[in-house]
C-alpha cells in the first residue's frame, strides 16, 4: 500500500512539473531567452528613441530582457541586410524600420518585399520641408525660388533611401533644378547638419523632427492633403506649388512598422501568435503611450493585416518614383 502511495506520489509530481514546463494550452514557454530588436539606424534618432522607450514596456510582458541593437549604415541597408543573412529564424531577433528606406533597398536589389513579414505598424508621419529657425529662407516662397535662381548654391541635407531625395528629385523637376544633397546617416545627424548651419534645408518626416528638434527647426511648408494641427503657420506645400503655377507632389508619408526575416513565422506559428499578442499589450500600455505623447509621438499600433497592406501599398508608392531613388 506504502509502495502504491509512493509510486502516486512521484506520478503526480512527475505531471505537476511538466505541466510548468508545458502550460495547459500545450505551447511550451517562449522566448527563453533574450529578445532583439535591431535598430538599422544610428542611436540618437526618433527611431532608436520610441524602440528604447517600448523595450521596458515589452520585457514585461515576454519576461526576458529586449536589447536594442543598432546597426546603422547605408539608410538601414546594413542592418537590415545584415538580419536577413546572418540573425537565426528562431524569433530572437526582429527589426524596427522605416518605409521609404525598405523600398529604397529593394529598387538597389538587396532583397525583395516578400523576404520578410510585416507586423506592429505603430507610426505615419507626412514630409515637410525644414530649416533651422532664424534661417534668412522665412517662407517656403524664398527657399523655392532660391533653389530655382541658383539650384547647386541650396544645400539640402537628406538621408539616403529615404523620400528626401525623391522629394528634391521631383521639386528639381518642378523648378528647373534640384538642390545640392549632402548625405546624412540617421535623423539625428540630419537634423544636426541644419541646426549648424552645414545645410540650408531639408525635406523630412513631421512628428519625428517636432520630438526632437522642435526649438531649433522650423516647418515651412508641409507635404500633406490636411493641415497639421501641430504646425499652424506651415502651409501645404502644393498649395504653394500651384499659386507658383506648379504641378503638386505626390503624399510620400514615413512609416515605422516591425519585421522578420521569412522563416520564423513559417516554422514557429505559436510563438509568432505569442510575439504578435505581446507587442499588442505592450503598446496599449498607459504609461509607455503617455510618454511617447510628451515627446509628440503617436504609437498606435496596427494588426499584422493592416500593417501587410499599408506596407505593400506604400511600396507600390515608392517603386513609381523608383527613377529619382538615390
Amino acid at each position: 500500500m506504502k509502495k502504491d502511495l509512493k509510486a502516486a506520489a512521484v506520478f503526480v509530481c512527475f505531471w505537476a512539473l511538466a505541466g510548468m514546463a508545458f502550460p495547459a494550452s500545450g505551447l511550451a514557454k517562449w522566448p527563453t531567452k533574450q529578445l532583439n530588436i535591431v535598430v538599422p539606424y544610428g542611436a540618437g534618432g526618433t527611431t532608436d528613441r520610441v524602440m528604447r522607450g517600448f523595450a521596458p514596456f515589452l520585457e514585461k510582458e515576454l519576461g526576458v530582457p529586449v536589447v536594442i541593437v543598432n546597426r546603422p549604415g547605408g539608410g538601414a541597408l546594413v542592418g537590415t541586410k545584415a538580419h536577413l543573412q546572418n540573425d537565426p529564424d528562431d524569433g530572437s531577433f526582429i527589426l524596427y524600420t522605416i518605409q521609404p528606406y525598405l523600398t529604397g533597398q529593394i529598387i538597389k536589389k538587396a532583397f525583395t518585399i516578400d523576404s520578410f513579414d510585416y507586423f506592429g505598424l505603430n507610426y505615419y508621419s507626412p514630409q515637410a520641408l525644414w530649416v533651422k529657425t532664424g534661417s534668412k529662407f522665412d517662407t517656403v516662397e524664398r527657399l523655392l525660388l532660391a533653389i530655382k535662381e541658383a539650384p547647386a548654391k541650396v544645400k539640402m541635407a537628406y538621408i539616403p533611401n529615404s523620400w528626401s531625395p525623391v522629394c528634391a528629385a521631383l521639386l528639381g523637376e518642378r523648378l528647373g533644378g534640384a538642390p545640392k544633397g549632402i548625405p546624412y546617416e540617421g535623423g539625428g545627424r540630419q537634423r544636426m547638419a541644419i541646426v549648424s548651419g552645414e545645410c540650408d534645408f531639408t525635406i523630412t518626416e513631421v512628428y519625428g523632427t517636432l520630438a526632437s528638434a522642435a526649438e531649433d527647426m522650423r516647418a515651412l511648408a508641409v507635404l500633406s492633403e490636411e493641415k497639421i494641427p501641430e504646425l499652424p503657420r506651415a502651409p501645404l506645400l502644393n498649395e504653394v506649388l500651384k499659386k507658383m503655377g506648379l504641378k503638386p507632389m505626390p503624399d510620400l508619408s514615413n512609416t515605422r512598422f516591425f519585421l522578420v526575416k521569412k522563416g520564423f513565422k513559417q516554422k514557429h506559428p505559436d510563438r509568432w501568435k505569442m510575439l504578435l499578442a505581446a507587442m499588442e499589450k505592450a503598446h496599449a500600455n498607459e504609461e509607455f503611450k503617455s510618454m511617447m505623447a510628451k515627446q509628440k509621438l503617436d504609437v498606435t499600433y496596427r494588426d499584422e493585416a493592416t500593417t501587410e497592406k499599408t506596407v505593400r501599398e506604400s511600396h507600390k508608392v515608392g517603386m513609381e518614383y523608383a527613377k529619382y531613388w538615390e
